[in-house]
């Protein structure tokens, strides 16, 4: 049984977070990418050692700013769950793919772990390629 975690590893921390839009830019060319019914997810690598999230939730996904931003909380919990799985050095950006998208936490939580694993499978799969 796996011993219970601390509410401070569990913190999503401003250094998970990608903040410039050169960051972005560089997931979308460069990450390989993973559809799943909810979201789609672009994982590249980030050159640290630090996984970070990126969110893009666009007005195709819900016209109202209230409503985006509660996708916004429900898929970052997500990500601050599903930290402690993920491999660390990537740069994970979430898109909502699912017009007028209602999130809840825990089938967010399954296809996010199940659709990183994906995603960084490819992308080591391309870098093995390239070599």
């Amino acid at each position: 049984m796996q011993p219970p975690l601390s509410s401070d590893r569990l913190r999503f921390r401003s250094a998970n977070r990608i903040k410039s839009g050169a960051d972005f830019s560089r997931a979308y060319s460069q990450g390989n990418r993973a559809r799943g019914q909810l979201m789609t997810v672009c994982v590249c690598a980030n050159g640290g050692d630090v996984t970070r999230l990126g969110l893009s939730i666009g007005k195709r996904v819900w016209k109202s700013a209230v409503q985006r931003n509660r996708v916004r909380r429900v898929f970052r919990d997500a990500f601050r769950l599903a930290l402690p799985d993920m491999p660390t050095g990537i740069d994970v950006v979430l898109i909502g793919s699912v017009p007028r998208l209602k999130p809840n936490l825990e089938p967010t939580l399954q296809e996010l772990k199940k659709l990183v694993t994906k995603a960084h499978g490819r992308y080591l799969d391309k870098l093995a390629a390239k070599k």
